[in-house]
């Protein structure tokens, strides 16, 4: 049972994940092709024995393509509209080994054996710094020693000192090339928490991990492949 104080992550993850209407167009504004994905995780060990947590599906984009790659996927959510929306893609394609689970970072408890991949997109900013390592001690315990997270998310790589001038033009290129809207744009900086690679970098460490591969995208996204060594002292 969560303590009292714990964060109410339903709270942080934003009104346009639990609307009907806005997770229908989910994947329209935010498409993600799993292939280079599956690619890298069968690259670190992934084979059809294995278990892998999708931890913030959102539409279970993933869950529904690596599914022939595994034996099991546990695709999970806060949202229960997104739930509901894997539920019926899997039902649609008649996927036997897919479970959802409506949950978030801080309570998903893991039923099983320890897994050895874990997956995470576009997510763990809506938590804030705090609740971010509490997320990764729990993906932590969540994997097999020596097992692999995969983390995708909106992450800053520009100069600190430079943030404003950099935001604002980010702004301004994402307001020409995007079905966003300017305060669903601005709520990003607002409302969620993406935070500094540096940042973030020591609190995977922190968390027990070891950062195997690091990549930074246009001062704004980041890709990490992390492995689990256990909590650090």
């Amino acid at each position: 049972m969560a303590a009292r104080w714990t964060l109410n992550e339903k709270q942080h993850a934003g009104e346009e994940h639990f609307e009907t209407e806005a997770v229908a167009q989910f994947d329209e504004k935010m498409p993600f092709d799993p292939a280079s994905e599956i690619e890298i995780l069968e690259e670190m060990g992934l084979s059809k024995e294995d278990t892998v947590v999708d931890l913030g599906t959102g539409t279970g984009v993933l869950p529904i393509a690596i599914a022939d790659h595994c034996d099991r996927v546990v695709a999970v959510d806060i949202s229960e509209t997104m739930i509901k929306m894997v539920d019926k893609s899997i039902e649609k394609y008649g996927i036997q080994n897919i479970e959802t689970v409506h949950d978030g970072f801080l309570s998903y408890n893991h039923q099983g054996d320890p897994v050895p991949f874990v997956f995470s997109k576009d997510a763990l900013h809506h938590l804030p710094d705090f609740w971010k390592i509490e997320a990764l001690k729990n993906i932590g315990e969540t994997l097999t020693m020596g097992g692999i997270f995969r983390l995708r998310d909106f992450v800053f790589s520009f100069d600190p000192r430079d943030s404003h001038e950099t935001i604002e033009q980010w702004l301004d290129e994402k307001k020409e090339f995007t079905d966003f809207s300017d305060e669903e744009l601005y709520g990003h900086f607002r409302e969620e928490y993406s935070t500094y690679g540096f940042l973030l970098e020591s609190m995977i460490e922190q968390a027990g991990f070891e950062i195997l591969e690091s990549t930074y995208e246009q001062s704004f996204y980041a890709e990490y492949i992390c492995q689990w060594n256990g909590h650090s002292n």
